[in-house]
């Protein structure tokens, strides 16, 4: 398990097959958009840390603009998020500055965890589950700034398959396969110094009061090893409750790290023996949550 502290933001959760009669605002473009004038954005909470080969960024602030802010400078967040994306819709709290980067020092290689990178995976075309308060759901988002006037349904829970951006230098690149290494357990267990650690929430959206959808970071700076999660939580009340996990690990002399990536997922049907207790703690629950599957990869820094 990775330790955390610092937490960021509210909850989550979207609905279903709503957007056939749906009317949602179009966002101007660049430069054309309504400018707001809003209290100046404060600068992003940063921190370094290293171990070894390995240095360690993280980004934390505050939730994306409403409104464009661009004026006559360069694009703001809100209309990259506007343009990039093709779902209609964002989650009720998207925490766009929120970020952690791992960089291999002597290449220049690094993974980074971002917003924008995550919400890319979301489906934009099919509503993947579906509920009973589609309409209660649309009453409640009409006033959405991000939503758009195209018709069409798309994964309102928000679920991502997320596991992190990998970025190549001029002279090296990072390399995925498949691998048995497993992380050293023995180093997990011990209770040594915590050199950092933090939590940061990526987005949060409680689905209209139907349930929760919330993708957060985790990380600790150990002695001798960085452990990173990064997770996404899904409960759909009533229907379903869903966790995708993706655990990196490296040592401090590596010039590599280990990626354990899961899911896994369980009916409320399935789950109707245990507590509401367990069943609404977004922690608790995850033992109790059917493996659906695991991918356990080793990536390489190597020479181009």
């Amino acid at each position: 398990a990775v330790v955390s502290t610092q937490s960021t933001g509210p909850q989550s959760l979207k609905l279903a097959s709503i957007l056939s009669v749906t009317t949602r605002v179009t966002l101007q473009p660049h430069r054309m958009a309504t400018r707001v004038k809003e209290l100046p954005i404060r600068p992003a909470s940063l921190h370094s840390s290293g171990l070894g080969n390995w240095s360690l960024k993280t980004s934390q602030s505050h939730i994306l603009r409403s409104q464009c802010r661009c004026e006559a400078g360069p694009k703001c967040n809100h209309c990259v998020y506007s343009e990039t994306l093709k779902i209609p819709d964002l989650p009720e709290m998207t925490f766009d500055r929120n970020m952690l980067t791992l960089t291999h020092v002597t290449s220049g290689c690094f993974i980074q965890f971002n917003t924008l990178d995550a919400l890319k995976l979301v489906d934009a075309s099919n509503d993947l589950i579906k509920v009973s308060y589609s309409e209660e759901w649309l009453a409640k988002r009409q006033d959405s700034s991000h939503i758009k006037n195209t018709p069409k349904p798309f994964d309102w829970t928000f679920s991502t398959a997320y596991t992190g951006t990998l970025t190549n230098s001029s002279s090296h690149k990072l390399s995925s396969s498949h691998t048995t290494e497993e992380p050293d357990q023995e180093k997990l267990r011990r209770r040594d110094k915590i050199h950092y650690h933090t939590e940061l929430v990526m987005f949060e959206d409680e689905l209209a009061d139907n349930g929760s959808s919330k993708l957060v970071i985790k990380c600790r700076v150990m002695p001798t090893f960085i452990l990173i999660l990064l997770r996404h939580y899904l409960r759909v009340d009533k229907v379903m409750i869903r966790v995708q996990e993706s655990r990196l690990y490296c040592e401090e002399n590596w010039d590599y790290f280990l990626r354990d990536v899961t899911h896994r997922e369980a009916s409320f049907n399935d789950l109707k023996h245990l507590s509401s207790a367990v069943v609404y703690d977004e922690w608790a629950i995850n033992e109790h949550l059917k493996l659906v599957r695991r991918e356990l990869d080793r990536v390489d820094v190597v020479k181009i």
